[in-house]
């Protein structure tokens, strides 16, 4: 008894070419089906680069899509032509044009020759809906499928819940237990008569028609009325990721390939040369001793995650990774925040280069503009310094800007009259480290000698208000930064502890030597005057720890 092999060919048809030379002179009977949207002439090139197999069948050509039926009749046509032409083809295996053998063929033979009465095909029942990466399950039997979901799609979606909202379920024809597995089996030849010789198979087919996904329930579903003994398993090895898409292997899964308990193996690239040298050789394949050796797809699994998940702080056109996932930050690494430090150390960036080898950028997000490290025009990663381009979406500006300084670190400056929808990104993202100095504006506004007593009224109302808001909203519960909030009479009585706590890991044996602070000889004047015009100032504030101000602290949840 000698295998058959029914390939279902859609493209890359130079490589097809080579699986069935391999296979038709290892001594395989081997039917093809070609995709009736392969243009005639590529069709015509394609058979008469095998013109040297003369013993190759080639089957109907029907047009091919997925999740119709169409895919279901050209396998019954390859199926029926197979047994009509080949008596003694024991068992028909199906392929696709882009999988490979990973065993020698004649194991493949002796094999099938040790369990001739044994279909290999996945056959799960419906129910159990583990099977379904993703997607629709028992209603891809009980509804009705008419329109194409690659073609028609919003038909599609249409029709799915027009009939979910009027209850409207196809009767299924009698006898059928629905069942679903992969689509690539490999059948005995008495159950593969059995199906096309069943009466009731027209009546099957006209349901089938109407199923979502055929392929991979129809054959799954008629086994389980004519098989004799079903092995649930297929000898054709694939993987799918978390949308129910293959894997696609290349020329670095060779040696993982190797291990793997099946004959054959799918989806593999085109451009996998060296797995097509390998595995499409004449000689006997070497193979990993299988006593010592076990498949391990944590590379594969790995691969599969990022793309699921994507990588924290990491945003690119394939997978932008959300923010609301509790096990990913929106940034990759921690940063620190400072509001209020500039204005009361006006040298603050060259003492932080100076005790902690990081020079802060500037405010990043001042409305007037970006000011990266030393005013430079663009910050890592080619991130431009237009306000315009950051304004279109602030956040991303920032976890992009993080992500190109995840070697050094980033530290930079915020104001509470910069752009407020950071500040709001800020509070809820676990990696910032925000040290803030309540009423440290004060001192910017005090060296601005303002005049205008309406302006300047109007200014300071608004600073407040602002600040008032961001401290309420760092009481919230969604807050995840860690934070420091200290009063400016705090800082100004005992700046070491604040600067201190800037420093974070630094090496702290390094005595801190104090920077310049900002002249506030004027500030007890300052105050009373705004409080004189208006402005709702909390004198508390100014005053040392001795009048009850204390640090606030807020710890990463």
């Amino acid at each position: 008894m000698t295998p058959a092999i029914a390939i279902l060919a859609h493209n890359n048809l130079g490589r097809v070419t080579q699986l069935v030379r391999f296979l038709s002179d290892a001594g395989l009977h081997v039917c093809v089906h070609v995709d009736q949207s392969i243009s005639a002439d590529n069709y015509r090139k394609f058979k008469a680069s095998l013109c040297n197999c003369p013993d190759v069948l080639w089957a109907k050509r029907i047009e091919c899509e997925w999740g119709r039926f169409s895919l279901v009749e050209a396998t019954l046509c390859m199926s029926s032509r197979i047994l009509a032409k080949w008596p003694d083809a024991g068992h028909v295996m199906l392929l696709s044009g882009d999988s490979l053998p990973i065993r020698a063929p004649s194991e493949f033979t002796a094999y099938l020759q040790e369990n001739r009465n044994v279909d290999f095909i996945e056959s799960v029942a419906i129910v159990n809906d583990d099977w379904i990466a993703d997607g629709l399950g028992i209603e891809r039997f009980t509804l009705s499928f008419p329109f194409s979901w690659k073609k028609q799609r919003q038909l599609f979606d249409l029709w799915v819940e027009v009939q979910r909202k009027l209850r409207i379920k196809r009767r299924m024809p009698d006898g059928l237990r629905p069942h679903i597995g992969s689509q690539w089996w490999c059948l005995s030849r008495q159950t593969l008569e059995a199906i096309l010789n069943d009466p009731a198979k027209p009546q099957y087919d006209a349901y089938f028609r109407k199923c979502w996904i055929p392929d991979e329930s129809y054959f799954q579903t008629l086994v389980r009325i004519h098989a004799r003994t079903i092995e649930s398993r297929s000898l054709l090895f694939s993987r799918f990721d978390h949308q129910g898409k293959p894997t696609a292997f290349y020329d670095d899964h060779a040696e993982l390939l190797g291990t793997v308990d099946a004959f054959f193996v799918r989806k593999i690239w085109a451009g996998a040369r060296g797995l097509y040298q390998q595995f499409l050789n004449p000689s006997p394949i070497n193979l990993v001793d299988e006593a010592t050796a076990a498949p391990n797809f944590k590379s594969i699994d790995t691969a599969a995650a990022r793309r699921k998940s994507g990588r924290s702080g990491l945003y690119m056109h394939g997978r932008a990774p959300s923010q609301w996932f509790e096990e990913y930050s929106p940034t990759t690494k921690p940063y620190h925040v400072f509001a209020g430090f500039n204005a009361v150390f006006p040298n603050f960036n060259d003492w932080q280069e100076t005790h902690d080898r990081v020079r802060p950028h500037g405010r990043l997000f001042a409305k007037s503009g970006v000011r990266f490290v030393n005013d430079a025009l663009m910050g890592a990663g080619g991130i431009s310094n237009s306000a315009a381009i950051r304004d279109l979406a602030p956040e991303n500006f920032l976890c992009n800007l993080i992500w190109n300084t995840r070697d050094e670190g980033l530290t930079f400056h915020y104001e509470i009259s910069d752009l407020p929808k950071i500040g709001k990104f800020l509070l809820t993202d676990p990696h910032a480290n925000l040290h803030f100095v309540r009423h440290g504006w004060m001192l910017d506004l005090l060296n601005q000698n303002i005049k205008n007593m309406d302006f300047l009224r109007a200014k300071a109302t608004g600073m407040v208000n602002r600040e008032r808001i961001f401290l309420d909203a760092l009481k919230r519960p969604t807050v995840n930064c860690t934070y420091n909030v200290w009063a400016l009479g705090e800082v100004l009585s005992n700046p070491q502890a604040a600067l201190s706590a800037t420093l974070g890991d630094a090496d702290m044996q390094t005595p801190i030597i104090l920077p310049e602070m900002a002249d506030t000889t004027r500030l007890s004047d300052f105050t009373r005057d705004l409080k004189n015009i208006g402005v709702d100032i909390d004198v508390d504030l100014l005053e040392s720890p001795g009048a009850g101000i204390q640090m606030e602290t807020g710890l990463q949840a």
